[in-house]
């Protein structure tokens, strides 16, 4: 194996957000949002928004999960929502990111939650065997998003 899996600590901040971006270019995005301040202020602290584990080897961080608390009202419970999984492409096919889930996973459990929840892009082939192969199913859901500007517009804040 050679690798550990661990909480994130607030010193990992700028390889979080260094991670995150490579995420954001392999999926095709032109930058990521997400800088090591974020990280430290809405990761850590009375008010974290977010957690994360990491996958490590030798002080070289090789992956992380981001998660958050969600609630389902088909379960009529609480679960997680896995917004980033990412292996750096070196570290892939190893086992790291089935370790991360199932991290996540138990976290989940732990707080009473009772599933995980993620997307995964249609092109993400890989990504989506990996989910499959973990147990995951492929459900039928549309994601939708209101980006800035169009947020705004129908809060009826902005132009």
């Amino acid at each position: 194996m050679g690798w550990t899996i661990r909480e994130a600590a607030p010193a990992d901040a700028p390889v979080i957000a260094a991670l995150a971006g490579r995420l954001s270019r392999e999926d095709g995005q032109t930058s990521c949002a997400l800088r090591p301040k974020d990280v430290l202020a809405q990761g850590f602290g009375a008010s974290r928004r977010f957690q994360a584990v990491l996958a490590e080897r030798d002080g070289e961080l090789l992956g992380y999960a981001l998660f958050y608390p969600s609630y389902d009202t088909d379960h009529a419970a609480r679960g997680l929502y896995v917004q980033d999984l990412y292996v750096v492409p070196e570290a892939r096919g190893r086992g790291i990111g089935r370790a991360l889930m199932a991290a996540v996973g138990r976290c989940c459990l732990a707080d009473g939650g009772c599933y995980l929840f993620w997307n995964a892009r249609p092109d993400n082939a890989g990504g989506r065997a990996f989910y499959r192969a973990i147990g995951a199913r492929e459900e039928r859901v549309l994601t939708l998003s209101l980006q800035p500007e169009a947020l705004r517009r129908l809060a009826g804040t902005g132009s």
